[in-house]
């Protein structure tokens, strides 16, 4: 069998380096379709693979004239696409300059969580946003994933104590000193209380979120994290993921997404 498969690559006159040039290419590709996955990019992102995919046939069918201004396209529009992906593009660059280059750019395509989260955990997080939502409570909860945060979040007051109603009442009492700022979660446990999160600049977040919202959008910028915000002019609760925001309808819907994201 292995002998037939090798007998297949030389008749194909397939090298090593072409196998690994293929399998890079489709790591890269891979990556990149992962920054974009459900944000306005991704259409961008399928119209350049659809088109570059146009142009290699027009190349087989020697289409000169065709092949002439798909390409002229592709090499003009360069600087144009390096405007449009910039967020995607320097979100990709944070990632590969981190010391978690590759436990986010490789292990993440074997394993799907870089945290043990336990049930136990989840619900103490659902049950304490549902209370402060009925009670409009303003909260900002950041919940990481593959991402180390320290990079991003250098601020707030160091903390290590397990996750639970009564501990996440405690901090975001309105009278209390530890409101303000943000919740991080690492595992089952709160390691930062107030932390600053980088706030977003995005022009298209409508003017009624506040400070709170473009925090959270900030930081889902940058990171790979679930941040978790309860308006306390309204009591809503936020689902902001990879820039994507999720009004939570249903408390037990968001049990569903902290499942599905976590477990």
């Amino acid at each position: 069998m292995r002998k037939a498969f090798f007998s297949l690559l030389h008749l194909l006159k397939i090298s090593f380096i072409d196998i690994l040039d293929i399998f890079l290419v489709t790591i890269i590709l891979f990556q990149v379709y992962r920054l974009v996955y459900r944000t306005a990019a991704l259409n961008i992102f399928y119209g350049i693979i659809a088109t570059f995919i146009f142009w290699k046939v027009v190349e087989i069918y020697k289409m000169k004239l065709l092949s002439i201004v798909i390409s002229a396209f592709f090499k003009g529009g360069f600087l144009a696409l390096i405007i449009v992906f910039q967020p995607e593009i320097r979100k990709f660059l944070l990632i590969v300059g981190s010391k978690i280059f590759f436990k986010k750019f490789i292990f993440s395509l074997f394993k799907k969580s870089g945290v043990s989260i336990k049930t136990e955990t989840i619900d103490s997080i659902v049950n304490a946003c549902a209370i402060f939502s009925g009670d409009k409570t303003g909260v900002l909860i950041v919940i990481q994933l593959h991402q180390d945060l320290k990079e991003f979040i250098q601020n707030g007051d160091e903390m290590d104590a397990k996750v639970n109603i009564s501990i996440l009442e405690s901090i975001f009492y309105k009278n209390s000193p530890l409101h303000d700022g943000a919740v991080v979660i690492i595992g089952n446990k709160i390691i930062k209380t107030r932390a600053i999160l980088p706030v977003s600049y995005n022009k298209e977040i409508p003017s009624r979120l506040g400070l709170r919202h473009r925090a959270a959008i900030g930081l889902s910028e940058k990171t790979d994290a679930i941040c978790l915000v309860i308006s306390e002019e309204t009591g809503y609760i936020s689902y902001i993921k990879d820039q994507k925001r999720t009004i939570i309808t249903n408390i037990n819907n968001l049990k569903m997404k902290l499942e599905e994201d976590l477990l």
